[in-house]
């Protein structure tokens, strides 16, 4: 396992490759980990708000590995906006999670992410980590997990979403190199054969300043059966950074919808 981690670790390191605090939570994977592959493709639009009203076409990939009694689980989109400025941005990211599939109630997960985000001007966002996850509820219709842990975040912040006003008078690249806590909780229930509801909150810190310098994050997600392969579904994202690195606003918001296709 540490093979494997360390080796996805240097191929992320040397590639050139949404919402910051990024919901893995969502990922059709977490959901059939019991198949030697499985995953979906989709395709959707989105509106952010930042310094202005964002308008996003996006593809996703997410795809579930087993391997043995282990699953290496992986996500991957890519975006294009615009604005009523007639900005062109785009944002997307890379994540990698390595995770134990044995059905046992607690558990270590390992992940690795790259992304960026034009819309708030995150130029690059690096975190490496592990979470203990244990399950709370699981019964046909009913989920909930709890996970905490530790992670090293490397982020780089370029000025293009700060107001012109709020711009200080350097306006270099601000960069951080970080450890902080993760802790997650999330929820989901079925109704009946062709709908589902799930819910996720997070909340990252910084150890010395837990309840100072943090982000909190909440996500919703309804999601409609079409047919046997193909959902429709509804998404809401919320980040609250109580120290952003910029000057940008502490409230960020995306709403999304997508078609899925699954396999």
């Amino acid at each position: 396992m540490r093979l494997i981690f360390k080796l996805l670790f240097s191929l992320l390191i040397c590639s050139q490759a949404k919402a910051q605090v990024l919901n893995a939570e969502a990922f059709k994977s977490q959901e059939s980990i019991t198949d030697s592959l499985s995953g979906q493709f989709s395709f959707g639009f989105t509106i952010d708000k930042q310094r202005s009203i964002i308008y996003s076409a996006y593809t996703e990939a997410d795809l579930s590995f087993r391997i043995r009694n282990k699953s290496l689980l992986t996500a991957t989109r890519l975006r294009v906006s615009g604005t009523s400025e007639e900005m062109f941005l785009n944002g997307g990211f890379v994540h990698l999670r390595y995770r134990d599939n044995t059905g046992k109630e607690l558990l270590l997960e390992e992940y690795l992410q790259y992304q960026w985000d034009g819309v708030r001007g995150l130029k690059h966002r690096f975190i490496a980590g592990a979470n203990l996850r244990q399950r709370l509820v699981r019964d046909t219709s009913t989920a909930l997990f709890a996970g905490f842990g530790l992670f090293y975040e490397y982020e780089n912040w370029g000025y293009n979403a700060v107001p012109t006003a709020d711009r200080p008078l350097n306006v270099n690249d601000r960069a951080n190199n970080l450890w902080k806590f993760n802790t997650y909780l999330r929820f989901s229930q079925r109704f009946g054969d062709n709908a589902r509801f799930s819910s996720v909150f997070y909340y990252q810190a910084l150890p010395e300043y837990f309840f100072s310098s943090y982000r909190m994050a909440g996500t919703f997600q309804l999601a409609f059966r079409v047919n046997r392969h193909l959902d429709f579904n509804l998404n809401y994202e919320g980040i609250y950074d109580s120290r952003p690195v910029v000057p940008i606003d502490n409230f960020f918001f995306n709403i999304s919808n997508q078609f899925v296709w699954k396999f």
